[in-house]
């Protein structure tokens, strides 16, 4: 016996655990979340199985490029956003969603030539990337409003 360890995906039951999963949240939009390589389980073969998700949701900007690339038209939410103005200019080139989760993410939309058309900022949860703001002003009350969904539209 080897000692590595690997994992087997059911591509069937993942699909199935999709669907039991839309049929529970009824009309809302449902976003599969494939960050770290679909925590392991690939990233590439994970979309294609999950195919029907209205999102993607990833960690980093490279993987968003990637699911880009191959084909992957649905939205794809950036869930640490970015952290300077060349990532904001790559995300918007790939037409990546963004999460902002401080003060130098919104200074970075406010700029002129920042392109994201669309980020949310989260209301708790996840905190992790998350650094404390900066300045007199939060980032909520910075930022533009949102829709019912939370989702705010960049003004162009």
């Amino acid at each position: 016996m080897s000692g590595h360890i690997r994992a087997v995906i059911d591509t069937n039951a993942l699909q199935h655990n999709f669907g039991r999963i839309r049929a529970r949240a009824g009309g809302a939009r449902v976003m599969a979340v494939v960050k770290a390589n679909a925590y392991g389980h690939g990233l590439m073969a994970t979309a294609s199985a999950l195919a029907a998700a209205d999102a993607f949701g990833v960690a980093r900007l490279e993987e968003g490029i990637v699911l880009r690339r191959a084909g992957i038209t649905q939205p794809i939410v950036l869930l640490e956003g970015v952290f300077d103005a060349q990532q904001l200019e790559r995300a918007a080139e790939h037409r990546l969603d963004l999460v902002v989760h401080d003060a130098l993410q919104i200074g970075l939309l406010e700029r002129p030539q920042g392109g994201a058309q669309r980020f949310v900022l989260p209301r708790g949860g996840i905190r992790r990337c998350a650094r404390a703001p900066a300045g007199p002003r939060a980032p909520r009350a910075r930022a533009a409003p949102a829709d019912a969904s939370g989702v705010r539209q960049r003004a162009r």
